[in-house]
C-alpha cells in the first residue's frame, strides 16, 4: 500500500510541475535526431490539489511543431508522457510521502 502524501505547499506543487515539465522536454529532445527538428514546443502542466477526492491530480499536455522531415510520431509523444508520469510517481514517492 502506498503511503499518503504529505500536505503539499505551493512550492511543492511548483516543484512537481517543474519536474514533470523538465522530464517531458528531456525525453522529447532525446527522441529526435537533431534539436532542429523541433520548431516549437510548449509543455503545459495543470495541477489540482487537493482535488474532489483530496488527492493530487496532475495533467500534462504538449503542443509541438516539428520539421516536416522529423519522424517524431504522435505515438512516441504519448509514450513520452506515459514514461514521464511513471518518473513523476517515483519522484513524488521519494520526496512527498
Amino acid at each position: 500500500m502506498v503511503s499518503k502524501l504529505k500536505e503539499l505547499s505551493e512550492d511543492d506543487l511548483e516543484d512537481i510541475s517543474n519536474f514533470l515539465s523538465e522530464t517531458i522536454v528531456k525525453k522529447i529532445s532525446s527522441s529526435v535526431k537533431s534539436q532542429k527538428e523541433i520548431l516549437d514546443m510548449d509543455v503545459s502542466i495543470e495541477i489540482t490539489y487537493p482535488d474532489e477526492n483530496g488527492e493530487l491530480d496532475v495533467d500534462a499536455s504538449i503542443e509541438i511543431d516539428t520539421d516536416e522531415l522529423s519522424d517524431l510520431s504522435n505515438e512516441r509523444i504519448d509514450e513520452v508522457i506515459d514514461e514521464s508520469y511513471l518518473e513523476l510517481d517515483e519522484y513524488i514517492n521519494e520526496h512527498y510521502r
